[in-house]
């Protein structure tokens, strides 16, 4: 099944009037396909066709494969992307492309970019050579430094409506039973990737475990208490961040309870309801505001115990 139709169909155009910028900003939800969609244009901008996307030349199935010399894939290394990689991209720009007279550089998570990465990054971004064109995926251009962000053509993709999750998943998992598919379409929030990953129990640990410590987060407790539930999660980072990213998502399902502004994604209707009966709106603000913090610190190698402190002594303070 196709996602993001209209944004490749209105890039896909521009690509084969000649209208090629150097660098792209593609910004959407973690699962939302812009991995697929710069691979999509990646293979438009390479093929030898006279219309492309064609898929059948020898440039498509290259990149189809996952082979084409002059397409290049950068992910962050752990937590980051560190200036070292950054480096290595500006020496790979300054090569002549293997085939044709293009080169595509795809960036994951570009979020991830620290601001010296992103300024090491930023003379071949604005200025690159003949030929090459970027594409930074991004959750969220505001973490991209607005000299970098200025210099990209910034396109957003939009989340999927349910029905399309639904037969995604449903065509993509025959066997899965009902309520899965269901809980999937519901937390996925519009993002087919992290609707497939549900089912695939990818994160099923994580999501376990932001379950349970909900209890501590937003039943009444000491500030102890809730950094001991939490004390076992601080030693396996990227488990961490998971948890965090998940227990966000719960804060906002409970303060959308408190305001009745909307449904659950991650907890049911009752089990949101239940915890924002414990707090005030204020209450829950603030906890969803330390969710946020605590994972931008995660994410900036902030020391998971020291995240983890400073988390739970915001959130006891706002429970009052």
């Amino acid at each position: 099944m196709e996602f993001n139709i209209k944004e490749k169909a209105a890039l896909t155009e521009e690509l084969n009037r000649g209208i090629i910028s150097h660098a792209y900003i593609i910004e959407g939800a973690a699962g939302v396909g812009k991995r697929a969609f710069a691979l999509e244009m990646a293979k438009a901008i390479l093929c030898t066709a006279q219309t492309s996307p064609c898929g059948v030349c020898i440039s498509c199935r290259k990149c189809a494969e996952g082979n084409h010399p002059d397409l290049h894939f950068y992910a962050p290394d752990g937590n980051s992307f560190k200036v070292d990689l950054v480096r290595d991209i500006r020496r790979g720009v300054t090569l002549t492309p293997s085939e044709g007279d293009r080169a595509v550089y795809i960036l994951q998570d570009a979020h991830l970019m620290t601001a010296a990465a992103q300024n090491a990054l930023l003379k071949v971004f604005e200025e690159p050579p003949l030929g090459t064109v970027f594409f930074l995926l991004t959750e969220k251009r505001e973490a991209l430094l607005p000299t970098v962000r200025s210099r990209g053509r910034i396109i957003r993709l939009s989340a999927a409506e349910d029905e399309k999750i639904y037969a995604y998943l449903k065509a993509q998992f025959p066997k899965a039973e009902e309520k899965a598919l269901q809980d999937a379409v519901r937390m996925a929030e519009g993002a087919y990737g992290r609707a497939e990953a549900i089912l695939k129990k990818e994160g099923k640990t994580e999501r376990e475990a932001a379950l349970k410590l909900c209890h501590a987060v937003f039943k009444p407790g000491t500030r102890y208490g809730l950094y001991t539930a939490f004390l076992g999660q601080a030693r396996k980072r990227e488990s961490l961040v998971q948890i965090i990213d998940n227990l966000t998502v719960a804060a906002r399902d409970v303060l959308c309870a408190k305001l009745n502004c909307g449904t659950g994604t991650l907890l049911s209707t009752e089990e949101a309801a239940d915890f924002a009966a414990e707090n005030t709106g204020v209450a829950l603000y603030e906890i969803f505001e330390a969710f946020l913090e605590c994972a931008r610190s995660l994410r900036r190698n902030t020391d998971g115990g020291t995240a983890l402190t400073e988390l739970c002594r915001r959130i006891t303070q706002g429970k009052g």
